[in-house]
């Protein structure tokens, strides 16, 4: 139970706990930690998603299993580690939340330092998402940067609107963003001539390196 304890302070009811990264703090070994997680799954007192993936249920449901948000579970595994950002929302998706597409993808894109190939498709309660390695490592600094520069570099399958009128929503986006103008030269490197272009086409690198030397 004193495992059960350390999980319920740490993580509380109908969180996504991950054995990967509960080895990591725990320094257990692999076969000890499962042991003890099967215990506690068996007695009810966690809930499996898949291997590796469970959570502590607030309450028992009527019928069925206990399940946990898929959004909950990606963003904690593939976006936020603890306090690290590590990845990001992209494609359809990212445009739609920007305002410049009505279009959703019923297959998510996810891009991440935690990808284990350039792309790959995962699934969680059947839903499906696609995972993507970045151009660049993601942290909390850079990761809109990245954004806006995959959503520019395929922006005519993303959005509906055209280019200027999306200048606008990408740089109130970027409001905040810190980066000196040789940073954000050194994250264009990885990109194609043309998304160069459009960065340098809607001011992006000037409005960017304006801000840091305010700041």
């Amino acid at each position: 139970m004193e495992l059960y304890q350390y999980l319920l302070d740490e993580y509380g009811y109908d969180e996504p706990i991950l054995t990967e990264q509960l080895k990591e703090k725990l320094q257990l070994n692999p076969s000890t930690l499962r042991q003890y997680i099967k215990r506690l799954a068996d007695k009810g007192l966690l809930a499996k998603v898949q291997n590796g993936i469970y959570f502590i249920p607030k309450k028992k449901p009527m019928f069925g299993s206990a399940v946990l948000d898929t959004d909950q579970i990606m963003r904690k595994k593939f976006i936020e580690d603890r306090d690290r950002i590590i990845g990001y929302k992209s494609g359809t998706n990212f445009a739609n939340a920007l305002g410049l597409t009505s279009q959703t993808a019923a297959v998510a894109t996810i891009v991440t330092n935690n990808a284990s190939a350039a792309k790959r498709e995962v699934s969680v309660y059947k839903k499906r998402f696609i995972i993507r390695k970045p151009r660049a490592n993601v942290n909390k600094s850079n990761y809109k940067l990245l954004q806006v520069l995959d959503l520019l570099n395929n922006y005519e399958q993303y959005s509906e609107k055209p280019l200027e009128v999306a200048k606008e929503k990408i740089l109130s986006y970027l409001e905040g963003v810190s980066l000196n103008e040789q940073e954000v030269k050194e994250y264009l490197e990885a990109y194609p001539i043309k998304t160069k272009l459009r960065v340098y086409e809607l001011g992006l690198l000037d409005a960017i390196a304006r801000r840091e030397r305010v700041v």
